[in-house]
């Protein structure tokens, strides 16, 4: 992700990204005993008073904590349709129509995210996710939810800007600490769990499903009016006026394409491999856990809280971890739990508790619903769990330190809608899987998955590659070079006006 660091703020509030802060005398000490604690105490403080001397990023991240808070819910939503009647292969496919939509919205997103301002993209990405939340809480009507999932999708067209808004801005030194603070926004889901454990008893699981939608739309509604009112402009240079916009459209996303190829290949196909296993474990898991092996809501509620209480800690741990000792040893850390997940999901109706029998009988007899913290299932989904936010965080630095800073939305829209396409089907095919091969089959392809990208971490690494041969060098000047062509061109564009 580069060296670079902050000292100073220009005064739109983005970084100047010039020159880092003096070292203090004391950081140069021999880490041994408290001192090593010590320096790690005033390195994180340091960190985080520089990132949070940026106005922007504050209330951005408020206002991400909020929908993380909430998001939660989304773990649940697979097994809502269900509950609406909704059979395997119909979710599937409304899942990969959705998916594929969301990939076009990327596309043009990205696009969009380097013309236009990016803070009114930041209120319009809140203000569409409010819209999906207040549909979802208060219809269960087929076409309604469809077309909440429509918008849900088309959030995409903002969320590239949005993003880039963001990432653009923080110092690459400490983007592993700054991307961290926004993962662990998914605490605040413990309150919306909470909640929702002592609503289900009373109204029932559809209706708390709905209930949760409602309040969340209201609270998300006053982020997007408070993105749009506090955070600082961010005007980007337009496009070119006199060019067809078709025109300026391909020729900024082929520059887009020649970027992720000369910076970052690696990332792009090992993320490409895991969004395919991730899409099958989203689809099937909590189905698999409550119709198969009849677990019930608040069993599952038991398996979401979990992970917001133990990842916190361990989000800033790898924040700091990946920026101090570099990411191949953090991705090999993390993506090495992944594998073992699918196996004990897989081996769940054999194996039903990882500790010997009596012992869940004895937990449960102390405390009516602890013995589901022994079972084999429950240990599969809670450590799947934390590690998808551990590798969320992962992935989201890794693409932060690979990412070129010019056209940052572009290269965002066009890494993600690659993603998207690759996955899309995924949800459609774990429909089929599950409705005429079983859930075992998809474990066993989850685990094949996860077994290869982790094989490809190990001996490829996970970074971003500099150009290296002379085809790609003159790839990427001629990026530049084409850049440069744009903005003199739009220059006397506006010299002639």
């Amino acid at each position: 992700m580069g060296e670079n660091s902050t000292s100073d703020f220009d005064s739109r509030g983005g970084s100047t990204l010039e020159e880092s802060p003096p070292r203090d005398s004391a950081t140069d000490e021999s880490p041994t005993g408290t001192s090593l604690e010590a320096k790690e105490s005033k390195s994180i403080r340091e960190s985080l008073s520089t990132i949070l001397s940026w106005r922007n990023y504050t209330v951005y991240l408020l206002t991400a904590w909020v929908y993380y808070g909430f998001a939660v819910i989304y773990e649940f939503f697979n097994l809502y349709l269900r509950a609406l009647n909704w059979d395997y292969v119909l979710i599937g496919t409304v899942a990969t129509i959705v998916a594929a939509i969301g990939a076009a919205s990327r596309l043009v997103g990205g696009y969009v995210g380097d013309v236009v301002d990016r803070k009114n993209l930041s209120a319009l990405a809140m203000l569409m996710l409010a819209t999906y939340h207040l549909i979802m809480g208060v219809t269960t009507d087929f076409i309604f939810i469809f077309g909440a999932l429509v918008i849900y999708a088309a959030m995409d067209l903002a969320t590239g800007g949005s993003t880039a808004y963001i990432m653009e801005n923080i110092p690459k030194k400490h983007s592993g600490f700054a991307l961290s603070l926004f993962q662990t926004g998914r605490s605040w889901g413990i309150l919306t769990l909470a909640a929702f454990g002592l609503v289900v008893p009373i109204l029932g699981f559809p209706e708390s499903m709905r209930l949760i939608y409602v309040v969340s739309g209201v609270f998300l509604l006053i982020c997007a009016i408070a993105r749009a009112v506090l955070l600082s402009p961010s005007p980007q240079k337009g496009r070119a006026k006199h060019r067809p916009l078709w025109r300026d459209f391909l020729d900024e996303n082929r520059q887009a394409v020649k970027l992720i190829l000369s910076y970052m290949p690696a990332v792009l196909a090992i993320v490409v491999l895991d969004a395919i296993s991730d899409s099958l474990w989203r689809y099937g898991a909590l189905i698999y856990t409550y119709e198969d092996l009849q677990f019930t809501i608040p069993s599952i509620s038991i398996m979401v809280l979990i992970p917001l209480v133990i990842s916190l800690p361990l989000l800033i741990k790898v924040g700091r971890f990946s920026d101090v000792k570099g990411m191949k040893k953090t991705t090999l850390l993390v993506y090495s739990i992944m594998p073992i997940c699918a196996g004990l999901l897989l081996i769940a109706q054999q194996v039903p508790y990882w500790v010997p029998e009596s012992i869940f009988y004895a937990a449960d007899s102390i405390v009516i619903g602890l013995g589901i913290v022994f079972t084999t299932p429950f240990l599969a989904i809670v450590i799947k769990a934390i590690n998808d936010s551990l590798w969320a965080l992962v992935l989201m630095t890794l693409i932060q330190k690979s990412m070129p800073r010019t056209d940052t939305a572009k290269v965002l829209g066009i890494f993600w809608t690659v993603v998207y396409i690759v996955t899309s089907p995924g949800y459609f095919a774990g429909g089929l899987i599950f409705q005429f091969m079983g859930p075992a089959n998809m474990f066993i392809i989850i685990m094949f998955a996860n077994l290869l990208i982790l094989g490809g971490i190990a001996k490829y690494g996970f970074k971003a590659k500099d150009p290296e041969t002379l085809t790609e060098r003159i790839n990427v000047l001629e990026s530049r070079v084409d850049k440069l062509k744009r903005e003199i061109e739009d220059f006397r564009s506006r010299r002639k006006l």
